[in-house]
């Protein structure tokens, strides 16, 4: 398969350059990908979801949604099984190249997802540049270029960020600035993320009794906005206590665990070749599954692919949880990797 590149000019810089280069996109072609509607159920905070969600889907656009529109959209309760969204393609079709995220555990090619995810980005009027010989015969027309995130990780809570939302972040935010929350790494406390529970236990115990490294660790604020302290649940019993509003509780989605995910960036291209990794997002579309053990990410792929293509440049009002038929692998759709 052959690839392309787009030229960029001298005067556009290093990373212009670097990025320029990376936009040889492998052909991608396609897949009928097709949804089943069944009627709507809502239910409140991710406290409220009892169980492994089969699969769930979180989306913001950045740049056309109010910032205060957007924060109670992400905030808003969460919908389990809701009514099909009545989203439609983009009344003038964007070019995009795709360049990749970060890559986790997984059975499918980088190639072998975007061959998935074509042909449900051009229902929403997203049109892929590169032709079946991975050739860009209109560079110039390239709008956008959406990076994609997928394999099988350890996740807590698969919503869509609010905060740093630069290209420089990826699927978790960098630190900023100086301060205790950035010493120990290079990766920003992301609650969304989760990590240790039995440590994000005890921060909010500290927090319940004022303890003053329970306050000191809300510097560390991550992608929704929520830091160690300000959140409930972990693994060690011991470390679960009363509050003012209630003992601690302990649901699923208090639980980090290993999930299956695909996460897609959208980016202005003129303004990434211009700005590099202070680019900001357009748009993000975060769908996921808890890992089952006799399911490999190959199995879910493209049920992933299906719940996550009306949200595609859209805004979500809250988790969409689906439990139905939606969310059912269906028998002969396994994707198949070469050998």
């Amino acid at each position: 398969m052959q690839a392309s590149t787009l030229a960029p000019d001298a005067q556009r810089g290093a990373w212009g350059r670097a990025a320029a280069r990376l936009l040889r996109v492998s052909a991608l072609s396609l897949v009928a990908i097709a949804g089943v509607a069944s009627g709507p159920s809502r239910l409140g905070a991710t406290q409220e979801i009892k169980g492994p969600a089969p699969v769930s889907v979180s989306a913001a656009n950045y740049r056309a949604t109010e910032r205060g529109q957007l924060l109670e959209s992400v905030a808003a309760r969460n919908q389990v099984n809701p009514a099909a969204p009545s989203a439609t393609a983009l009344a003038q079709p964007q070019l995009f190249v795709f360049l990749p995220g970060e890559i986790y555990a997984s059975d499918v090619t980088y190639e072998d997802l975007c061959r998935l995810l074509t042909p449900a980005l051009a229902s929403r009027g997203y049109r892929n540049a590169a032709d079946e010989q991975g050739l860009i015969r209109e560079p110039g027309n390239v709008q956008l270029v959406l990076r994609v995130h997928y394999g099988t990780r350890p996740w807590r809570t698969p919503t869509v960020r609010t905060e740093q939302l630069a290209w420089r972040d990826g699927l978790e935010p960098k630190p900023q600035g100086r301060g205790l929350h950035t010493l120990g790494g290079d990766v920003l406390w992301d609650s969304r993320a989760g990590g240790n529970d039995d440590a994000l236990s005890a921060a909010r115990e500290n927090q319940s009794t004022g303890s003053v490294f329970g306050k000191a660790s809300a510097g560390g604020r991550g992608g929704g906005g929520d830091s160690p302290s300000s959140l409930a649940g972990g693994t060690n019993p011991a470390l679960l206590g009363q509050t003012g509003s209630g003992p601690l509780s302990l649901t699923e989605y208090e639980l980090t665990r290993d999930f299956h995910l695909i996460v897609v960036d959208a980016f202005d291209y003129a303004e990434l070749k211009s700005q590099g990794k202070n680019a900001r997002r357009l748009w993000t579309t975060f769908v996921s599954a808890p890992k089952d053990r006799a399911q490999p990410f190959s199995a879910v792929a493209k049920m992933l692919v299906r719940n996550a293509t009306p949200f595609f440049g859209e805004t979500s009002r809250g988790l969409q949880v689906y439990t139905d038929a939606r969310a059912e692998v269906i028998v002969g759709e396994a994707v198949v990797v070469p050998e």
